[in-house]
């Protein structure tokens, strides 16, 4: 069993570090030198790896289809209406506003559906008392810092 199949296997690895490392146009050149490595090392290897990676395909593809074809059912739902939501570490609930709109006329269709115009029967309050804050230091309405004076340059 021949064993040139590892220098382009190698040439790849290389290659694709320095695609994840890289991100100018070099990265570009990186990721065409390891697709072109690839192909020689799965043209070069011993048909025992070929048949190998042929059958760890296959298997892999049709485990996730399986899991896949699974029918939704109610549980699976009410999961997704548990779910947390987090930005930048902060844990917040979401809590559309609820608004009211009455639909006119039908003005045209996109895609074979009709479109109409929407008007808003009471525009939803919106709460304007929030505390702003701007790199630590609250912010009034105005934008100038509270209880700090202010410097000209």
């Amino acid at each position: 069993m021949s064993l040139l199949f590892i220098i382009p296997l190698g040439i790849f690895l290389v290659t694709a570090y320095l695609f994840k490392q890289l991100a100018n146009e070099m990265a570009y050149l990186a990721a065409a030198i390891a697709l072109v490595s690839l192909v020689v090392t799965l043209c070069l290897a011993p048909w025992q790896i070929q048949l190998l990676l042929l059958i760890l395909v296959i298997f892999s593809n049709h485990r996730r289809s399986s899991s896949s074809s699974q029918p939704v059912t109610e549980s699976s739902l009410a999961d997704e209406d548990n779910v947390k939501l987090v930005y930048r570490g902060v844990n917040y609930d979401l809590s559309p506003a609820q608004v009211e709109v009455t639909e006119d006329e039908v003005i045209g269709k996109y895609r074979g559906q009709a479109l109409r115009v929407h008007h808003l029967v009471k525009p939803p309050a919106t709460s304007t008392l929030l505390p702003l804050k701007y790199r630590g230091v609250n912010v009034s309405d105005h934008l100038q810092p509270q209880g700090g004076s202010r410097h000209n340059l």
